[in-house]
């Protein structure tokens, strides 16, 4: 993301605390469900926003082709740090989503995690789906997903999310959400370090806007990109839909 966004500054402040805090929310096994279609795809894959590894460090570890890029250099230099402990040869750059540097090189491109819910208007998803498709092969494929929207975002004051040990200390983050006009919700997030004499050892409050997608409107709109939809899963598996699921994914080809 741009500088003037805050979701690469929020990344690179709480970097050191992912592992401890998204990394251990999310509820299904997405990861193995990415490194499977990424063994399916047959040649290059690119991550766009790989973050500290959580996907990218298991395509590797199966011999993968698998290359990544993030906005945030915070959560680049911990995936450095990981691949250089396991001896993986990680292929990363920082790259904003929305300016990708690449020309017909990937067999498939992932976008986890809700990547998607960051690009907050039509310019900034326009011109990540443009640089998709011009960075796949012809016959190339992306993998996108996305939280399923909820009509009740919580309470007005910020709430604890949870409490968690990060070393000899406790962390714990609390979060708000609010709707800002019709289409975009406000995240912001506040953590306490505090170790466990109850010194408060570091505190750090982040914000960030996301546009949430129904599943149907994300469609239409890889559509209308030049796309063309042949998959949708729903919490990382194959199937009909469970009632009230939480994620959803698209599989789409080049028109």
């Amino acid at each position: 993301m741009p500088d003037s966004s805050p979701v690469a500054e929020t990344y690179d402040r709480i970097a050191h605390l992912y592992d401890v805090d998204m990394a251990r929310n999310m509820p299904f096994d997405h990861v193995h469900f990415y490194a499977g279609l990424s063994e399916l795809a047959g040649g290059r894959v690119l991550e766009i926003g790989c973050g500290n590894g959580r996907v990218l460090l298991e395509l590797l570890r199966r011999g993968i082709d698998a290359y990544g890029v993030d906005r945030s250099e915070g959560m680049l230099a911990q995936l450095r740090r990981k691949t250089d402990r396991q001896a993986l040869d990680g292929r990363v750059c920082q790259m904003d989503a929305r300016a990708l540097a690449f020309s017909n090189a990937f067999a498939l491109i992932l976008c986890p995690y809700s990547l998607v819910t960051y690009m907050v208007t039509e310019l900034d998803l326009g011109q990540m789906l443009d640089g998709i498709r011009t960075a796949l092969e012809a016959s190339g494929r992306i993998i996108i997903d996305a939280f399923v929207p909820q009509s009740d975002l919580g309470s007005e004051g910020f709430q604890i999310d949870y409490r968690r040990a990060h070393g000899d200390a406790l962390l714990t983050r609390s979060k708000r959400v609010a709707a800002i006009g019709t289409l975009l919700n406000r995240i912001e997030r506040r953590y306490e370090l505090v170790a466990a004499d109850g010194t408060l050892l570091e505190q750090i409050e982040t914000h960030e806007d996301i546009r949430p997608f129904v599943p149907q409107t994300l469609c239409e709109l890889l559509v209308s990109s030049g796309f063309r939809v042949d998959a949708v899963w729903w919490n990382y598996a194959s199937g009909e839909p469970p009632t009230n699921p939480r994620f959803f994914t698209v599989g789409a080809s080049i028109a």
